[in-house]
């Protein structure tokens, strides 16, 4: 097994392992890493793992991308592509069904952020997941109103009515992500419960029993005071977007008197937690 890499990939098929490896890498791989990653771990030939990586392009699943004068291989979202154990992104041309126990938000990646390829949107839904499928199988919270702060695609204010969420306000400043995210709740037919706002936070009123926000720590640490304010006991805290080394500091600017941490999680250098509010 290559070093630092704990997970056990004999158990896993060469595509799984290569989109695993592409979602986690903490920097971008080019082809031939990848390839020298499926032989090292795989066997076989160079030849063989290009094939590999060709059909995932062909199929959707990766695409080439091209950034300062060199390419490399992302995510590609032409097809259904999981990014937690429970959730699964489609594409809106695609027909194929979403399985029993998935769920599937139709999506379309554009300018704004959030389309499923970076680590701190993949942290912030497994922080949702945690707290609507409670370890050892628990009954999830009742949630009335949550608020989804710099909601780009509109993905987290999705998932999170999807999960249950009664009312979800999705506010951004960027005219452009709100119009996006605009598409994607009305493919997701979810346009009666979740409320686009373009808003500053000083001007919202009422409480909120859920927030989330994948934002830089700088940011997620002056939010600290809203939060206080605009929240009941008890109440959910869903953050990323932070730096994994950057935890201690976020933590610190919610005091363990009223914040509990209830889950934490990294990816790829990247911090993802989520507080509750007792």
């Amino acid at each position: 097994m290559m070093a630092g890499d704990a997970h056990d990939d004999k158990r896993e098929s060469r595509e799984q392992a290569v989109y695993r490896w592409v979602r986690e890498t903490t920097y971008k791989l080019t082809a031939a890493e990848l390839e020298n990653r499926m032989v090292g771990h795989f066997g076989g030939s160079r030849t063989a793992a290009r094939r590999t990586i060709r059909n995932l392009i062909a199929a959707g699943g990766l695409t080439y991308i091209y950034q300062y004068g060199q390419s490399y291989i992302d995510l590609g979202f032409r097809c259904p592509t999981p990014i937690t154990p429970r959730v699964t992104l489609y594409p809106p041309e695609c027909s194929a069904s979403p399985s029993a126990n998935a769920l599937a938000i139709v999506l379309e990646p554009g300018a704004a952020f959030g389309d499923g390829r970076h680590p701190t949107t993949r942290l912030a839904m497994a922080g949702l997941e945690r707290i609507w499928y409670p370890v050892g199988g628990g009954t999830p919270p009742v949630l009335q109103r949550g608020i989804d702060i710099g909601t780009g695609s509109g993905i987290l204010a999705i998932a999170a009515a999807r999960m249950g969420t009664a009312r979800v306000d999705a506010v951004d400043i960027d005219p452009c992500a709100l119009h996006e995210a605009r598409k994607n709740v009305d493919r997701n037919h979810l346009g009666h419960r979740i409320n686009l706002l373009r808003e500053a936070l000083e001007n919202l009123e009422g409480t909120y029993d859920l927030i989330l926000a994948n934002l830089r720590l700088p940011t997620l640490c002056t939010l600290a005071s809203w939060a206080g304010r605009h929240t009941p006991r008890p109440a959910y805290l869903v953050f990323s977007g932070f730096r994994d080394h950057e935890q201690s500091s976020l933590q610190e600017a919610y005091p363990e008197t009223a914040f509990r941490l209830i889950w934490s999680e990294t990816q790829a250098g990247w911090g993802g937690l989520v507080f509750e509010k007792f």
